[in-house]
């Protein structure tokens, strides 16, 4: 299962972890680990392309861990860069229960 954690301090989101495998196909082919990869690698890239916004991203390959740095130039664009993440996330797990869970915690 594909686990999605969002840390929100204040209504905001600070930061999010992404771990899990979702186990709905084949490797290569399991099309709700896709969406899930998509979503999440989208919403990273254009905060930085689109916004020159860079996040803080470690990736050790089974966990993808994403802060939102102090001081963002475009705090704004951001949030709803990621609230947009999350959003397609939950319609994902939604729609894929088994596979997919988001939790949301305030730090």
């Amino acid at each position: 299962m594909i686990q999605l954690d969002v840390y929100e301090q204040a209504g905001r989101i600070r930061r999010f972890t992404v771990r899990g495998h979702a186990g709905a196909g084949p490797a290569g082919r399991d099309i709700v680990c896709a969406a899930v990869s998509a979503l999440v690698l989208n919403a990273i890239n254009s905060c930085e392309v689109l916004l020159g916004c860079p996040l803080a991203v470690d990736d050790d390959g089974e966990t993808l861990v994403c802060e939102v740095p102090a001081g963002t130039r475009d705090p704004e664009g951001v949030q709803l860069l990621l609230e947009s993440m999350v959003f397609g996330v939950k319609q994902t797990a939604d729609a894929h229960p088994r596979h997919v869970a988001v939790r949301t915690r305030s730090v």
